[in-house]
């Protein structure tokens, strides 16, 4: 039923979320378009489930404890390996190439799980295995999405490593990559860490707009140059933001990282 007490709890509980600042309770009266005791009501449900509570000092509503311990447990509880298996047996089968999930540890990323490619690949990322920021395409899809401040303070405590002739050594450089990586929403790694080996990335993100897992195509360079892997960016994208939604997560919008 529309009109349901669920659905107004709802629907105040969305209203005070999504509100740059508390509202009061008149404010909440415009904004709801509820009669006055009918969000009354809601209003002291919510207060007593602790899905809301009141400020006194500026007489405005917030969220309450109880809404952020569903999400935290929520978050504490799911394997994002598991709700991302479908997705990546997805691109797998579309692919036929390697399909990898991460997860950012520190300054590297750590591969949690492989779909190996239908073709003998030799060396290759393997699980359990760390990879640094600046020559992964992996590295690079997660670092973008973290905000300017966080992104220098890492750049100038780094030591850019060079693997192959076409890594990344200079933070100048690495913040262009990381520039290409927002525009086109995903990172690209074409042999910058062995010689042999092409690679894309997007990157998947939590209920507060943080990068917290990456997938991943890899390929050997002389089977599928990274020009051709590239053909499969707008389905990796479309699997990272299925495995975002089912997590409850959000794309940071761009203005959000400036600082």
């Amino acid at each position: 039923m529309s009109s349901s007490i669920v659905d107004k709890l709802m629907q105040v509980l969305s209203q005070i979320s999504e509100a740059s600042t508390p509202h009061t309770f008149s404010e909440l009266v415009v904004a709801s378009g509820l009669h006055k005791s009918t969000l009354h009501r809601i209003l002291t449900l919510g207060l007593q489930k602790e899905l809301l509570q009141f400020d006194e000092s500026s007489r405005t509503y917030l969220l309450g404890p109880k809404v952020f311990d569903l999400v935290k447990n929520a978050y504490r509880g799911y394997d994002i390996q598991s709700i991302a298996l479908n997705e990546m047996m997805r691109l797998h089968k579309l692919t036929g190439e390697n399909v990898t999930i991460g997860v950012p540890v520190g300054a590297d990323t750590v591969y949690l799980r492989l779909l190996d490619s239908r073709h003998s690949m030799g060396s290759f990322p393997k699980p359990g295995l760390r990879e640094p920021f600046h020559c992964s395409a992996s590295g690079k899809a997660l670092l973008a999405y973290r905000p300017n401040n966080m992104i220098s303070v890492m750049l100038d405590n780094h030591h850019f490593e060079k693997y192959t002739d076409r890594t990344i050594t200079s933070a100048e450089q690495f913040r262009d990559a990381l520039k290409l990586v927002r525009q086109v929403g995903y990172g690209i790694n074409d042999r910058e860490e062995y010689d042999h080996l092409v690679g894309i990335s997007a990157p998947v993100f939590n209920y507060l707009s943080e990068p917290v897992a990456v997938l991943n195509i890899w390929s050997l360079h002389q089977r599928c140059p990274v020009g051709e892997l590239e053909a499969w960016s707008d389905e990796i994208k479309k699997s990272a933001a299925q495995v975002t939604r089912l997590i409850g997560g959000s794309v940071p919008a761009l203005s959000s990282l400036v600082g």
